[in-house]
């Protein structure tokens, strides 16, 4: 029985190197550059929030790994790790990224608009260099609490639900004291004192308070991400 185990063990460490060398080249991890213009984070006047997803070619390998089985055969289902989840403010796509050990990072893109399926899920007034380090912000507290991806409890879509939080109109000022302790812990740049004085109290957006917000795009993620491990089919 050891040794069976031991086998098993040996083979799904080799799937995983495996399988992490063919992500690596299919979707190229690691860091890229930043997009956002620089700039002093600032309000704006309402702009609309997106979710949105777009297919990512090499991912297919987690589904064929031991750990792909093991969690079907537990839960019954997982995300498809194809289909990619990122939040779009303007111009720009916010998305949790990974490095090269598979460890969670943030990144940011310019928007081609025919590469996303796109869903409209709230309203901000931070202008784009705000939304950046809301979202920096935002994967740091994901890697404080666990820094390696995981397809089912530090994923994109937990990215997107998260910044979506930060963002949006009715968590201006708590984005503002968020911002202003993660920027003294790790000692980069400094939200301005006008910045801090021009973030609106609590307001409701599209007479939703922010938690049902956030909600709503949980739901949306849900529906629309395929199921590996059932017969589900994007609704």
């Amino acid at each position: 029985m050891k040794s069976l185990f031991k086998v098993g063990l040996s083979k799904g460490k080799e799937e995983f190197i495996k399988g992490k060398l063919n992500a690596e080249h299919a979707i190229g991890l690691g860091q890229t550059p930043n997009v956002v213009p620089p700039g002093e984070a600032d309000i704006e006047e309402h702009r609309t929030v997106e979710i949105g997803w777009h297919p990512v070619p090499g991912g297919q390998w987690i589904a064929k790994t031991a750990l792909a089985k093991m969690i079907t055969d537990r839960i019954h289902n997982y995300p498809d790790p194809t289909q990619h989840w990122a939040v779009i403010v303007g111009d720009y796509c916010h998305q949790l990224w990974m490095d090269e050990d598979l460890d969670i990072i943030y990144i940011n893109e310019k928007l081609v608009k025919d590469k996303w399926t796109k869903y409209e899920v709230g309203k901000t007034k931070l202008n784009d260099e705000a939304v950046r380090q809301a979202g920096e912000m935002v994967i740091f507290q994901m890697r404080e609490k666990q820094k390696a991806y995981n397809l089912i409890s530090n994923n994109c879509q937990n990215f997107a639900s998260n910044m979506l939080d930060a963002v949006q109109v009715g968590k201006h000022k708590e984005l503002g004291t968020s911002l202003a302790v993660y920027q003294r812990v790790i000692g980069k740049g400094k939200v301005s004192d006008l910045f801090l004085e021009k973030l609106p109290e609590a307001e409701e957006q599209d007479e939703r308070p922010p938690d049902q917000v956030v909600e709503h795009a949980s739901q949306v993620m849900d529906e629309t991400t395929p199921k590996l491990g059932t017969n589900e089919t994007p609704r």
